[in-house]
């Protein structure tokens, strides 16, 4: 049987931080397992996509990609989706960090979970995306999985209702883009924004993090004032969905520097606290 980790007042400075790192794992990946809260705010984010739809189709000059600089005007619509905390929930594979990993990522139990296809539709997301292909618009899958889960993703995502066209316009193959299946296709979702955009009018980004809508390797500081200038969009031409499992807001906490301690992590969380 397993049990979680309890936090022994006896532990070293480095242990206590590494136990507290996984209770606040622990307490996030509950809140979007068990909360009628999360639930409701992802039904809300697909709510506010599906009740911009019909304006994004109707003005030609709409669109939501910054990567989008020509006219587009005459160009076929789509939707850019991220994958994961998006549309697919993964927090069964943040639970196996949990119990098989004391709480950090091992991307090794990461590719057996992907593996499985097994992920559930986030609340909302398959009823919209299917009512906008109805539609005519095209939906992509921008996502930084590797190509090694690329055969799964599709899987996943065919098995669980989702509209995935199996070819595209422009030779972008089909319409889900991952990783490294191109030599431009980094971690930045740039490129991979920019090769829908010269082809397709962007109706709407859709993501649960901020590189899913520009590139958010930045200081705090840099994200927040970047995003601000964009306030208008939240809603209409970007759609996010809540995930306090992980992603780039932690991760700019500490410079992106994964090889850190678990205790100066935390250090680094606590510093950037504000009590005023």
């Amino acid at each position: 049987m397993r049990t979680f980790l309890l936090i022994p007042v006896f532990l070293s400075a480095a242990g206590q931080a590494r136990a507290q790192a996984v209770m606040d794992a622990l307490n996030a990946t509950a809140w979007v397992q068990t909360s009628v809260e999360y639930r409701a705010g992802a039904l809300q984010a697909w709510r506010s996509a599906r009740l911009s739809l019909d304006r994004a189709l109707k003005d030609k000059r709409w669109t939501a990609a910054l990567e989008q600089t020509a006219d587009a005007r005459r160009l076929p619509p789509a939707i850019i989706v991220d994958i994961d905390e998006t549309v697919l929930d993964n927090s069964p594979g943040q639970a196996r960090f949990l119990l098989d990993s004391n709480g950090r990522y091992s991307q090794k139990l990461w590719e057996e979970w992907t593996s499985e296809s097994c992920a559930e539709p986030v609340p909302g997301a398959k009823e919209f995306l299917a009512a906008a292909a109805a539609r005519g618009v095209t939906v992509f899958y921008i996502s930084n999985r590797g190509t090694q889960e690329a055969a799964a993703t599709r899987r996943n995502l065919v098995e669980k209702g989702f509209p995935v066209r199996e070819t595209t316009a422009g030779g972008l193959g089909d319409a889900v883009l991952l990783r490294g299946e191109r030599p431009e296709w980094t971690s930045d979702k740039s490129s991979r924004r920019a090769a829908v955009a010269a082809r397709y009018r962007v109706l709407m980004l859709c993501g649960d993090d901020l590189n899913d809508f520009f590139p958010a390797r930045l200081k705090p500081g840099e994200r927040m004032s970047r995003a601000r200038a964009y306030d208008s969009w939240w809603g209409e031409r970007w759609i996010v969905l809540p995930n306090p499992m992980y992603g780039s807001w932690e991760d700019a906490l500490y410079e992106f520097d994964r090889t850190l301690a678990p205790a100066e992590i935390q250090q680094r969380k606590l510093k950037a606290l504000r009590t005023r």
